[in-house]
Formats: structure tokens, C-alpha cells, sequence
């Protein structure tokens, strides 16, 4: 399988625009102020309700590329998936998410920021449970990664190198989960009397030997028709409804291997059953003979954690959590994307079909804004931090959210009971975005 896991080098903030120790922690308020571009009340049936939903679009002061932005769930109690935000909400999201694609489509945006030749991504994680260790979903509100990569910072994956150029047994662990390839016919089975045809996608067959070639990447492929189908009133709940199954297939999952489906306390973790009663348990849930034995087989290669190990983990460094202590389940990543470059000739809204990949994470830190596909590479990982932006493309940047921000609020004005006020500009890089 070919990677590109040391190429792809994006920088931080400028020093004056990066996180302070209050920012690190504390409610969305709090994390987000200076970095909150946009921001609106969703709307309820009952207006003015204590826990209505909040949407903001926010900048990052680690990005994943120099265009990105973040869309967030950000009222002040956590609201981590797709079932645990309100229907408009995630309408709203995927609405948004959608903008985002006609944007960098449209003729200005791709002239005045150079954005021809560069490609697209949406992406999603989901791990609600863990809070010990560091974090798929270190954010705890739903939130959505909308990214883009200029041709120029494709350049660096132009020559990708084979699975086997990365020698050291913790970094490809990271890189390759134990439920990378595990995770598409896991995944596929809890999906697939889900009728994708109704939306006019399809749920595509599993093909280890494709991934193996760098043809697909690892996990669970869904083709969807185009970029329109997120805007439609049947995406949300079909989000929504892969959530659910998802939450109900690694609760199952949990309770067959350590007899238990409810999250451990922090820095501890469930002891395994012993070996005749998992493997009695995870038969008995139905899952493809294949699946149920690879489960097996992956179950017969865990250990338990001591109370002690555990301990020695929280004084550790973030590497050896990472391979040595699991990260709590339902934890899952989800990637939109369409396979061409963003050119005058084929805009990327103009992307034909569009696939939602879902993968699956036991052990890795990494999300999948963080390790995904891009172009002909099936496994890219972003190396976040490597130095930092001037003060000069910071503001390039800035303009490039702003102009984005402006459209969105444009576009959602048609949504009934929605207000959205004009987007904030970044004053400089102390203050923030005022």
C-alpha cells in the first residue's frame, strides 16, 4: 500500500495566535473566543431553550492544512455525535458542509486564492468516551473538519513510499491500526440492510487485495451520487443512523470481550474475559463467520492493563499511551471526498461519485482529518506543527475564512428561524478574531 506518512509537513499559527494555557480547557465559550469566525443559534421548536445548539465556524491554530476550518456544536454541554446533537442541527452541518464545497468550486474563490489543482476533504471523528489518553475527537462537540490543500502543498506526496519504508514497530502501529483493515467488513456488517440506494448510493464490496495495491483506502466504502446529497433532508438521519449502529456494533463488541459496554474510569481500563468466553460471545453476535474469527484472533493478542501499568501510563509519554493503552469505543472516523483535483474544467462540486469512507481506531491517537486519502494516495499523514506561518500567510489565510464565512451566511439565509450576524474579521493575531 503506498503512504505518504512523512511528507505532508503543515505548519502552526504564529506564535501571538497560539493556544494559551486558558484555551486548552473550559467550554466552547472559553476555547473558541478568539479563534470564532462565525457563530449562530440553531433553531428549535421551543426558542429560548436552555440547551438549544450552538454552530460555529472556527479557526484552528493547528491546522491540518494552510485552508481550514472547523465547524463545531459549541454550547456549553458536551454534545460529541451525530445523535446527540437536534436533527436541524446536523442539517445545518452538513448544509454547511456542502457551501464548503461550492465555495472553493466557484470561479473567484479558486482565482483570488489560488486554489485550482488543489483537492477536498471533509472529515469527522467520533470518540465521545475518551478522556484519559490522548483523543481521536479531542474536541468533545460534534464537530467537522472542512479542509482544503493548495497544489502546491500536494507537491510533497508526489512520491509516496511503500508500507514497509516505515520500520519502526510503535510509529506503523499508529499508522496502521490493528482495526484498519479489520474495520470495512466489521463496519459494512452493521450497515448493510441500510438502504443507500434511496439516496442513490451503495455500499460498496469489501476488497482487502485493492487496499493492499493502493487502489481504496483501509476501511468501509460508501459511494454517494455527488456533493448535493448532503444538502438533502434524508442525510442527516442517515448520519445519524450509522452513528447509532456504530454505537450499537462496539457496544456489543465491548460486551463480548471484557463483559461490560459501559466506559471504564479514567486510567483504568476492563479486563478481558477469559479467552472460551469471548470467543462463545462474539459468535453469538451474528457477525460473518470471517469477521467473528479476525475479532478473535485480534481479542487472543490483547492484554490486560493493571492498575499499576496504568498508573506508570499517565506519568508516560503520549507515544507510549498511544501504543500501549486503548482508546475507549464507539471510536470511528468519518472521510467525504471526491477523487479529482479542483480545476476550471472539473470543480470539485462538480465530483462525481463522492465517497464516505468510515474507519475504526483501537490504539492510534490519529484521526482522520489527521490520516485519510488524498488523490491517489490511500494513506496520508498529516504532520501538524512543523514550524510555523508567517504573519504574512496567517492573514492569506484569514482572508480565505472570512470570504468562506461570508458566503455561508449568505447561503443559510433562506433557512427558516435562523439569524446569523456578520462574520467577525481577525484583528490581529493577540486578539483574534473580533
Amino acid at each position: 500500500m503506498p503512504t505518504a506518512w512523512h511528507h505532508l509537513r503543515v505548519p502552526s499559527a504564529p506564535a501571538a495566535f497560539q493556544l494559551r494555557a486558558d484555551e486548552t480547557q473550559g467550554p466552547p465559550k472559553q476555547r473558541f473566543l478568539r479563534r470564532t469566525i462565525l457563530a449562530w443559534d440553531c433553531p428549535t421548536p421551543s426558542p429560548g431553550a436552555q440547551n438549544q445548539d450552538q454552530l460555529a465556524l472556527i479557526d484552528k491554530a493547528l491546522p491540518h492544512a494552510h485552508l481550514d476550518l472547523m465547524l463545531s456544536e459549541a454550547s456549553a454541554t458536551p454534545k460529541p455525535t451525530a445523535a446527540a446533537v437536534l436533527p436541524v442541527t446536523g442539517r445545518l452541518l452538513w448544509r454547511s458542509a456542502l457551501e464548503f464545497v461550492r465555495f472553493v468550486s466557484q470561479p473567484g474563490p479558486r482565482q483570488a486564492f489560488q486554489l485550482d489543482g488543489g483537492r477536498l476533504m471533509l472529515a469527522l471523528n467520533c470518540d465521545p468516551y475518551t478522556t484519559d489518553r490522548e483523543s481521536v475527537q479531542a474536541a468533545k462537540q460534534f464537530h467537522l473538519h472542512l479542509l482544503y490543500w493548495s497544489a502546491r502543498e500536494l507537491e510533497a506526496i508526489a512520491a509516496p513510499l511503500p508500507l514497509s519504508a516505515t520500520t519502526d514497530p510503535r510509529k506503523r502501529r499508529q499508522l496502521v491500526d490493528p482495526l484498519s483493515f479489520l474495520a470495512g467488513p466489521l463496519i459494512a456488517s452493521a450497515l448493510e440492510d441500510i438502504d443507500f440506494a434511496a439516496i442513490g448510493g451503495r455500499l460498496l464490496r469489501m476488497d482487502d487485495q485493492a487496499v493492499v495495491r493502493g487502489e481504496r483506502p483501509p476501511g468501509c466504502l460508501i459511494e454517494l451520487p455527488d456533493w448535493k446529497v448532503l444538502g438533502e433532508p434524508t442525510f442527516e438521519p442517515l448520519m445519524r443512523s450509522i452513528h447509532q449502529r456504530l454505537a450499537r456494533l462496539s457496544a456489543g463488541i465491548c460486551q463480548a470481550v471484557v463483559g461490560q459496554d459501559e466506559p471504564p474510569a479514567p486510567w483504568h481500563r476492563h479486563r478481558l474475559r477469559p479467552a472460551h468466553q469471548r470467543h462463545t460471545a462474539l459468535q453469538a453476535l451474528g457477525l460473518p463467520e470471517p469477521v467473528a474469527a479476525s475479532l478473535d484472533t485480534l481479542t487472543s493478542n490483547l492484554r490486560n492493563l493493571s492498575p499499576a501499568t496504568a498508573a506508570r501510563l499517565q506519568r508516560a509519554s503520549p507515544a507510549t499511551r498511544k501504543h500501549c493503552m486503548s482508546l475507549n469505543q464507539p471510536c470511528y472516523g468519518i472521510n467525504l471526498y471526491a477523487p479529482q483535483a479542483n480545476t476550471a474544467e472539473t470543480p470539485v462540486m462538480a465530483g462525481s461519485p463522492v465517497y464516505l469512507l468510515l474507519s475504526a481506531k483501537l490504539f492510534s491517537g490519529i484521526g482522520c482529518a489527521g490520516l485519510l486519502p488524498i488523490g491517489q494516495v490511500p494513506s496520508v499523514r498529516v504532520i501538524r506543527g512543523a514550524g510555523t506561518f508567517s504573519a504574512e500567510d496567517w492573514q492569506a489565510r484569514a482572508a480565505w475564512q472570512h470570504a468562506f464565512a461570508e458566503h455561508l451566511r449568505q447561503s443559510l439565509a433562506d433557512q427558516p428561524g435562523l439569524h446569523i450576524d456578520p462574520p467577525k474579521r481577525l484583528r490581529n493575531l493577540t486578539s483574534g478574531w473580533c
